[in-house]
């Protein structure tokens, strides 16, 4: 086990993990006298969130891998020491991560399946042709959603990535950080004790102030 900067891992998956909502129409045609009407209706579509895979240290020693030393003949193993109080702070730590990861998804391909959805309950036109009627859906689409996503799905995939990347800087800045207190010498173990470091601010930030347009 490698505790590393942050004491855990998380591993917040790209966009290609999760499952894109689709924005489809179907049109119909209404005579009326000489001229035929096109109307558009949207189509009802779904959204699935991924899996991010998280990590922490629970309460005790932890070997460091490949980590011994000799000492006057004597062979040291070292350890990390992780106290309850750490274990549970780590964990929130990589929940925030998670959390941030629900937000990013929450603002993107939720938000947009949903306004989709709410717009299978209306039907668009008269238009002169199919093409013009599934414009107005278009058009409807576009007035409903954030300005940011537009109605592109390949800029719903790059809003998405950029959001679920900034989480890093609960990494960067910090805010995760843990380090290990003077060790001690126990037997044949060296024991690191984990603490925090002035820059930890776990349970301070919310996703709130970092994922966002």
């Amino acid at each position: 086990m490698s505790l590393g900067v942050a004491g855990g891992l998380t591993l917040i998956k790209s966009a290609a993990a999760f499952s894109i909502p689709q924005f489809r129409t179907t049109t119909t045609s209404v005579r009326r006298g000489a001229s035929v009407e096109h109307y558009a209706q949207v189509q009802r579509t779904t959204a699935r969130d991924a899996t991010h895979l998280s990590y922490y240290p629970g309460p005790g020693d932890h070997k460091r891998p490949g980590m011994t030393q000799t000492i006057n003949g004597k062979v040291f193993t070292h350890y990390w020491r992780i106290s309850p109080t750490v274990s549970a702070l780590i964990k929130k730590g990589e929940e925030e991560h998670l959390a941030d990861a629900q937000r990013a998804y929450d603002l993107t391909y939720r938000l947009i399946a949903d306004t989709i959805n709410a717009l299978a309950k209306e039907r668009f036109g008269p238009a002169g042709t199919p093409g013009e009627a599934t414009k107005l859906a278009e058009a409807a689409l576009a007035r409903r959603l954030p300005r940011v996503l537009g109605t592109n799905p390949s800029n719903w995939v790059a809003v998405l990535d950029r959001l679920l990347q900034a989480t890093k800087t609960r990494d960067t800045q910090g805010w995760h950080a843990v380090s290990p207190d003077p060790p001690q010498t126990l037997g044949d173990r060296i024991i690191h004790p984990v603490a925090t470091t002035p820059t930890t601010k776990i349970g301070s930030v919310p996703s709130s102030q970092i994922i966002k347009y």
